[in-house]
């Protein structure tokens, strides 16, 4: 039964499909700890004991079922083909893919990768989320790069991988192997060979000398993505080929490996490479200087013997004009006209900003950067969902990003539950709907307990929970005078209570409407909170050094999988699971 709101492949019940001729080895199996039918999913373990899978890396396939399509890949040797014949490592993906873009044995392939930690499969959602070394909170994918064919990829860093599939345990420098799935984006309207070119021409030239984020290995986590909407992407490429000192010296504009995909995928999707597309966007005198500035950079890279021909030009309606923007409104900035728009925003006075202003980050973009809040929303989602966890753990769940988010974003902690507690205290009417008519006498008295201790308190301890609620009511939610109450860091037993104020203001109505189905429960629940989430996501930074807005390098499976939105004028599609030649073997029927 589809069930509103919730993911229908993340929590298929289904038997999970793996079609083709490939299987991992018994090998790969053990070292992963999983069992066949389990691999892709992660099993999360509840406070109680119990526990629930969620099939987070694996996708819908053509059959409509959920599952994955291995393929195997070498970067040092062959492969063995579906007919028991040695041939190159890149062969077989390729084939694949050609047939999957149903394009010519010429044609040029581009598609994107996606590395994910398969062994990371098991755990409580602390372990899953806070442990060192584990990346669940980017939900365990941990790259994105692109795939040129003949086992040629592009990735941020640029010699990451050294320009192979790297998905050995080697190349992650781990005891595991580090599988990708492969994504194919195609556009309405335009042939996937002209799409495939002009992908390959953006990724090309914004790849060379790609600046990555030095600060600390794991640096990009805390990274500000800039080029979030049109006019920043297309100013950014523009700067890019004139090789603007800006871009490789300031490191506010370095590109981690995601933002560098999507920001190729954004000007890719926009900018025809032709003469005329480039005039058209950049002004007649402007885009021809840089249509051969792009020429020479190009050719740079890739060299001069044949270099780029005119029937190397690609031209199709780019996004930009299919979503019905007009050349003002898409316009490249300036960079001084970016500066003053990001000083406005940044001093929360853009309502009265006089300067240019760019479209919005869903606007003619391949897909819109995340807010912290949507993060938030998506791991509640996978790994926390109510119908999976119950709304105390998911309640808990939601808590315990506070500190994340404070260091995260610069906002104070009082900010954070400003924003969280209107659905967690939704979420909490939805969990009293269903157990309260049936245990009046108890349940609040318990239900206290159970969010006092999931809140991190103590066990033994026995707060009251109507001390708590005197002062909560007292206070009618007023923003100073809760911040008096909490101090700088919240009690777990003033969270409870607080947790707990809208069940006990709607006790009544809640036992006169008697027990309410779960599943209702939880529709009722998502529907009463969209306002709060929107609220959520529009918190904004005021300190430059901290991060707004955020593309996870698992972003594009998330779009793959319907958990986040792409562009309506693009599909992306996940076709298969690029494995080491090490783990995979040819199925024996």
């Amino acid at each position: 039964m589809s069930i509103p709101h919730r993911n229908p492949i993340v929590h298929d019940t289904g038997k999970s499909v793996f079609p083709g001729p490939f299987e991992l080895t018994e090998n790969a199996l053990s070292k992963y700890k999983i069992d066949r039918e389990k691999f892709g999913s992660t099993q999360v373990i509840l406070p109680s004991g119990d526990s629930f899978t969620v099939k987070d890396y694996q996708y819908r396939l053509p059959s409509g079922n959920i599952g994955m399509h291995f393929i195997p890949v070498s970067d040092h040797s062959s492969v063995t083909n579906a007919d028991k014949n040695q041939v190159k490592g890149y062969e077989v993906i390729d084939s694949f893919l050609r047939k999957v873009m149903n394009i010519g044995e010429n044609d040029p392939i581009y598609a994107l990768i996606n590395y994910f930690h398969p062994e990371q499969n098991k755990g409580t959602l602390k372990q899953l989320m806070m442990d060192k070394g584990s990346d669940k909170i980017e939900m365990g994918f941990t790259h994105l790069g692109a795939y040129f064919g003949k086992g040629y990829t592009t990735n941020a860093p640029m010699l990451y991988h050294s320009h192979s599939f790297g998905v050995t345990g080697e190349a992650n420098q781990t005891a595991f192997g580090y599988p990708a799935n492969i994504q194919v984006i195609s556009m309405e309207g335009v042939p996937q060979v002209e799409l495939n070119k002009n992908f390959r021409y953006v990724d090309i030239c914004l790849n060379s000398g790609v600046m990555f984020p030095n600060r600390s290995p794991l640096a990009y986590k805390d990274s500000k993505f800039k080029p979030v909407n049109i006019n920043t992407a297309l100013m950014f490429y523009r700067d890019w080929l004139r090789y603007e000192l800006y871009l490789r010296e300031d490191e506010s504009w370095y590109t981690y490996c995601a933002a560098h995909k999507t920001l190729v995928a954004t000007v890719a999707l926009n900018l025809p490479h032709n003469l005329d597309s480039f005039k058209e966007v950049y002004g007649d005198s402007e885009g021809a200087k840089l249509f051969e500035q792009f020429k020479l950079f190009y050719n740079n890279v890739v060299g001069p013997d044949p270099g780029f021909l005119p029937e190397d030009n690609t031209s199709f309606e780019p996004l930009w004009k299919k979503q019905g923007f007009t050349l003002e409104q898409i316009r490249p900035f300036d960079l001084k006209e970016y500066n003053a728009y990001e000083k406005a925003r940044l001093g929360n006075k853009l309502k009265h900003f006089k300067g240019r202003k760019p479209l919005g980050h869903e606007d003619a973009t391949s897909w819109a950067s995340q807010s912290s809040a949507e993060i938030i929303a998506e791991l509640v989602m996978v790994y926390a969902d109510m119908l999976d966890a119950g709304q105390i753990v998911t309640c808990a769940f939601i808590l315990s990003f506070i500190g994340e988010i404070h260091e995260r974003m610069g906002i104070s902690k009082l900010e954070f539950l400003l924003h969280s507690m209107p659905i967690i205290d939704k979420a909490m009417i939805a969990h009293a709907r269903i157990h309260a008519p049936s245990n009046e006498d108890s349940y609040l008295k318990d239900t206290f307990h159970e969010l006092y201790v999931a809140f991190g308190g103590d066990p033994d301890a026995t707060p009251k929970l109507e001390e708590q609620l005197k002062h909560l009511k007292s206070f009618h939610m007023l923003k100073e005078a809760i911040l008096s109450f909490f101090k700088s860091d919240p009690l777990p037993e003033a969270i409870a209570a607080w947790a707990l104020l809208g069940v006990v203001e709607q006790w009544k109505s809640i036992l006169d409407a008697g027990t309410v189905n779960p599943v209702r429960a939880y529709e009722d629940f998502y529907d009463s909170v969209q306002a709060n989430l929107e609220k959520a996501r529009e918190m904004m930074i005021t300190d430059p050094d901290k991060v707004q807005f955020y593309t996870p390098p698992g972003m594009v499976h998330l779009i793959c999988n319907g958990i986040y939105r792409a562009n309506p004028f693009i599909e992306i599609k996940e076709v298969c699971t690029a494995i080491d030649v090490s783990e995979i073997q040819l199925k024996n029927n």
